[in-house]
């Protein structure tokens, strides 16, 4: 069943690698398949039946004509028992806060798992039998009520977790080939935008020298457009920048923008001048900060405020969030990472579960708007970097 499509706050620049966050969150849970619940099914039933037969057989010396009984009491209670309380330790394994842990940690808590499944079963299944007057195995035969179950358990949590296990196989399969077309794409355009491209910026540089004057505000933005589409060429050509350089490229991006919303688009920058000289990878915060104010603050009349902050994260991570106080979202915020979500935001998730970040966090802003934050990988710069220059705070433009 698709999902529903719901309107999406964010919209997005660049088509390549649309795909790849598709495949990242069918990574992070297992698909649920008609088949796969057929086969489940087929399985409980065969299993169910040799057990039946097994204990018919086993009895029939002493009393003989018990499958026909057998088989109700273990297809219409034993074992739809058995699935009812499978369905909240699966959940647990892989569906809620046990399938983040690693493989073998997980596959330990079967030692808790286990027995809490079977003590339950067998609680609920002997109050079932005694209601509805069905006889049960009594005595020292209660053995085979505990031994069964834990051989059953084992048998299916163990084809889960092989399941399980052979779809990451296949999704990682699936996620590196489209990385890898990524990466071809991304290569193929680095390449389109180095044909002289130094034409653009002495054409803006020609430009910029021809205004008279006394419009130099606009010398100014021309200046900063050229830098902003020289650092998006420099941006192609290396995987890790400083952050310094990133910011620097966001205030120019910004300034652009204030002086096209003039007052209705304030700025400000929080990071640490200590966190300047990291390394990250580059235009990663970029289509946070368009999306903002694109869809965000544009479309308010008052218009709001655009917060960037970075603060470290870990010994190889810093946080970097974009809050905006725009007109927020009509839908809940965890919903924006949907099948609806933008292309912009759609490729930056893809990009951080790529780099082994989380991806994007999305989550109200205070009094309105949106937070959007992520985790970037740092990298310490080889060589000692110059001192850095504080990133101040674009000021707003006059309407």
């Amino acid at each position: 069943m698709q999902p529903a499509r719901t309107p999406a706050r964010w919209g997005g620049a660049g088509e390549a690698g649309a795909g790849l966050l598709g495949a990242a969150e069918q990574g992070a849970l297992p698909r649920i398949t008609a088949r796969g619940l057929l086969f489940y099914g087929l399985f409980y039933v065969l299993f169910g039946v040799f057990y039946a037969g097994t204990i018919a057989y086993a009895i029939q010396d002493y009393k003989a004509g018990t499958l026909p009984d057998d088989l109700r009491r273990v297809l219409l209670i034993d074992y739809p028992l058995k699935a009812v309380w499978t369905l909240p330790v699966w959940w647990l394994l892989f569906r809620g806060p046990l399938r983040r842990v690693s493989w073998p940690w997980r596959l330990l808590h079967h030692l808790w798992l286990c027995p809490l499944w079977v003590a339950v079963w067998m609680g609920s299944y002997y109050a079932a039998a005694g209601w509805l007057g069905v006889g049960t195995i009594q005595g020292s035969g209660k053995a085979w009520d505990v031994y069964i179950p834990v051989l059953f358990y084992g048998f299916q949590f163990g084809l889960l977790h092989a399941t399980g296990f052979i779809q990451q196989l296949q999704q990682r399969g699936h996620l590196e080939q489209l990385l890898r077309e990524q990466a071809h794409h991304s290569e193929v355009a680095a390449l389109k935008a180095q044909i002289n491209p130094h034409f653009l910026f002495n054409t803006l540089n020609s430009i910029s020298a021809s205004v008279p004057p006394e419009l130099e505000r606009t010398r100014e933005l021309i200046a900063k457009l050229a830098h902003t589409f020289r650092f998006a060429l420099v941006a192609s050509r290396h995987e890790m920048l400083p952050l310094g350089e990133e910011l620097a490229f966001l205030r120019d991006y910004l300034a652009l923008e204030q002086a096209r919303f003039g007052a209705r688009l304030q700025v400000e920058f929080v990071v640490g001048d200590a966190l300047l000289g990291l390394l990250v990878p580059p235009m990663l915060v970029q289509p946070l900060v368009e999306n903002a104010v694109r869809h965000g603050i544009a479309p308010s009349v008052a218009g709001g405020c655009l917060t960037v902050t970075a603060v470290p994260y870990g010994p190889g991570g810093v946080r970097i969030t974009v809050a905006d106080t725009g007109v927020g979202t009509t839908v809940a915020p965890a919903a924006l990472l949907g099948s609806a979500a933008g292309l912009g935001l759609r490729n930056t998730h893809a990009r951080l579960l790529a780099l082994g970040s989380p991806g994007l966090e999305i989550s109200a802003n205070v009094p309105h708007g949106l937070r959007v934050s992520c985790v970037l990988p740092v990298r310490q710069p080889e060589a000692r970097p110059a001192a850095p220059v504080p990133v101040p705070t674009p000021q707003a433009v006059p309407a």
